[in-house]
């Protein structure tokens, strides 16, 4: 009883003792809760029709859901300044005599800090959030339905801050100043996430096949090996979905709920850690740069490595020339030499420590020269690598540019991301039993072929070499791939194939004319039925027009329309221009005077009779065209590409150098054209150009030299206003 006595007071005296942690932590939360929560309800005041939603609703899904990854970050901020405050005396052999002099154990004193330390916390935080609810109530905005969302805040806020704070307090009990302790929490805290990051950069610098796939970009950390750190477990839990449905997506719009349970585990190990280190730490440690020697040079390797080649990172994005491998090397080795010195300078607290251990500098430099080989030269034959067709289940494949269509997921009345179409290829597609799949990985592979990058003032323009290269660039192409493996782990790798290679366009043809292609390459054809859409959006060569099909009439479109696409060739395609487009759209839930994308635009083909026939039916006809006496001129202007290589491949290496690119277009003066004959001609033998860029790099079907403009008598906002001139239709007169 009296030792149980003894820890309460040890806990009652480090609060009154640092009564001003609690105060500060008071104001935080209020400037991160009340105050943002009266803000946002100021505007729902000021600007009422700007929300297709309630306060109560704001409250619920967002203030106390998604919106907590946001107080996470103040959360994470007083967890380190209540840990480290906390152990601090760990540092001062003074008061860590008086501490371990009183009569309670070690392992009493540890908890009754630790517990202390929450307490500091989690009582202004629960009081601030109290507060807030009384608001909502005085402001009738509170619902019975919210309450679930703020029990699920405030034990998603503590797991959080149990979980940093139990870091903090990790690094202050390895450490033995208060400087080191504040650089180690940061290192513990995110050094998972600090190598997930370099793993990126240096594959996407050295390895020419590497991608990465998910809902928000081609970076996402793959919580798989690396998220052992705090940041990367709290990244993973507010990350977004990588779904592709939006009932899926939706069931994880405010956070992982499944994911909580590895931060209520890792919160558990890192205090049992803390603890741990906190018993074994000698008390002589105080004063020193780190309580174990013994784990000094694998705390030196870990830190020296991964920061000398960020550094090298660093001087590549200040560098003219980004891909040079100068300054990276530069930077790499600059970096090393700084980061060592400084380590033993920080461990020795002595300048004269600077050059001290030089074989385990000798070491990790070795470490860091292996590390660079190893990505530079692919030592692992990542490149190169193709499973077996015994590996695997499925594949998934997207020829780039070709049917780019991206799929719209609706999160919830806050906004949603697109997926490209590579992404949402990877996540549906599922090819099996096409044999060309394989083929052309293999051939890609083996193949190796990728865009090269040269610097202008290395003298680009006097190499004929360096010209012929980059002209045969220009029939490459990208093809991604997602290798699904029996055992349920798929990899992702991005090849460059070449469309002047008669082979590889036959690989080509026979995986797009796939049925099962088409369907996996299509977001209308997989969830389309489901969805009751707000609108079809069609358009053909000269305008456009937004029409409101019952949900019968929407299914039986994407029925008619999977049916004739799916019989679409490669051949035709590469030898045809569609003649219009129609996309399935939804309305904004933001702003309902706004309509989002949810298929692209899909377009329709000569050949597609049937859909052609069923969209005039419903009010919409594709193949009407102006008449030359709609139209009041018609403008021509020529335009001539500069041949020199160095203007005309610019975009290939080196971006900086757009306006110049730009300035290498002349332009002839623009032609009107007024005549009702000249005009009709004209008519017969444009086509909208946005027809045209989806396969602009497959096939050479428009006429670039000429840019046209036609001008109605009667201004329709609805028509498109650039054309092109049909390769070999150009009318004599012009």
């Amino acid at each position: 009883m009296i030792s149980r006595n003894l820890f309460f007071k040890l806990v009652k005296q480090d609060f009154k003792k640092r009564i001003w942690c609690p105060i500060l932590i008071f104001v935080t939360c209020f400037l991160g809760l009340e105050v943002r929560m009266l803000m946002e309800m100021e505007t729902f005041i000021r600007y009422p029709d700007a929300h297709s939603y309630d306060v109560a609703t704001y409250l619920r899904e967002y203030f106390f859901g998604r919106e907590a990854l946001d107080m996470s970050i103040l959360v994470c901020l007083v967890a380190f300044l209540c840990g480290i405050t906390g152990y601090a005396y760990l540092h001062s052999k003074v008061q860590i005599d008086l501490y371990h002099s009183l009569p309670v154990s070690r392992a009493q004193f540890f908890w009754a800090r630790y517990l202390s330390g929450t307490l500091q916390f989690f009582i202004p935080f629960v009081i601030n959030v109290m507060v807030c609810v009384g608001i909502a109530v005085g402001r009738r905005t509170f619902t019975i339905e919210t309450i679930p969302a703020i029990v699920s805040f405030i034990a998603i806020e503590l797991i959080i801050f149990i979980l940093a704070y139990s870091v903090a307090v990790l690094a202050t009990a390895l450490t033995g100043n208060i400087i080191i302790s504040i650089l180690g929490t940061g290192v513990l805290f995110a050094y998972s996430t600090g190598i997930e990051v370099l793993i990126f950069l240096m594959s996407a610098r050295f390895f020419d096949t590497y991608v990465v796939y998910n809902s928000r970009g081609n970076f996402a950390l793959n919580g798989k090996i690396w998220c052992f750190s705090p940041l990367s477990m709290i990244i993973k839990l507010f990350a977004s979905p990588n779904n592709t449905t939006m009932e899926d997506a939706q069931k994880f719009f405010k956070y992982d709920t499944l994911y909580v349970w590895v931060l209520v585990v890792a919160a558990v190990l890192y205090s049992l850690l803390a603890y741990m280190v906190f018993r074994k730490r000698a008390s002589e440690s105080a004063g020193k740069s780190i309580a174990f020697r013994v784990a000094e040079p694998v705390i030196k390797t870990m830190v020296v490595i991964p920061t000398a080649f960020l550094v090298g990172f660093f001087f590549c994005s200040i560098s003219y020339n980004t891909d040079t491998n100068e300054w990276f090397l530069f930077g790499v080795i600059f970096g090393f030499i700084v980061v060592c010195i400084l380590m033993e300078i920080i461990y020795r607290m002595d300048l004269q420590g600077a050059l001290m251990h030089k074989k385990q500098f000798l070491f990790n430099a070795v470490c860091t020269a292996l590390v660079f080989v190893v990505f530079r030269y692919d030592v692992a034959g990542f490149d190169t690598y193709v499973p077996t067709d015994a590996q695997l289940q499925s594949c998934a494949v997207s020829i780039s540019d070709l049917m780019p269509l991206q799929q719209h997921i609706q999160l919830s009345d806050f906004g949603g991301h697109y997926l490209s179409p590579a992404q949402y290829r990877m996540a549906n597609m599922e090819l099996q039993g096409n044999p060309s799949v394989m083929e052309l990985a293999r051939k890609a592979a083996k193949e190796q072929l990728a865009y090269r990058y040269f610097d202008y003032y290395e003298g680009i323009e006097e190499s004929s070499e360096y010209i012929e290269i980059l002209e045969r660039q220009e029939n490459y192409c990208v093809i991604d791939f997602g290798f699904k493996f029996l055992n349920g782990k798929t990899i992702y790798r991005k090849y460059m194939v070449d469309l002047a290679d008669a082979d590889t366009l036959r690989l080509l043809s026979d995986i797009f004319n796939d049925y099962n292609y088409k369907i996996g390459s299509t977001p209308v054809f997989n969830d389309g039925w489901k969805i009751a859409f707000d609108a079809i959006r069609c358009e053909n060569n000269f305008k456009a027009a937004d029409i409101t099909l019952t949900p019968e009439k929407q299914s039986k479109l994407i029925e008619i329309y999977q049916k004739e696409y799916t019989k679409l060739t490669f051949d035709i395609v590469m030898h045809t221009l569609p003649i219009g487009t129609v996309d399935f759209v939804l309305k904004n839930r933001k702003n309902p005077n706004y309509y989002s994308s949810y298929s692209g635009e899909m377009c329709i083909y000569p050949q597609f009779t049937e859909t052609i026939a069923l969209i005039q039916e419903y009010g919409f006809d594709i193949l009407e065209n102006p008449t030359a006496e709609e139209i009041e001129f018609i403008q021509v202007q020529k335009e001539e590409v500069v041949s020199d290589p160095y203007y005309r491949y610019a975009p290939y290496y080196n971006t900086y150098n757009d306006m110049e690119v730009k300035e290498s277009i002349q332009k002839a003066d623009p032609v009107e054209y007024t005549d009702k004959e000249q005009i009709q001609q004209i008519l017969d033998n444009i086509i909208s150009d946005k027809f045209n860029w989806q396969i602009n790099g497959y096939a050479d079907l428009l006429d670039s030299q000429y840019s046209i403009e036609i001008r109605f008598k009667k201004n329709n906002p609805n028509v498109y206003n650039c054309y092109r001139f049909i390769k070999g239709q150009v009318p004599a007169f012009i």
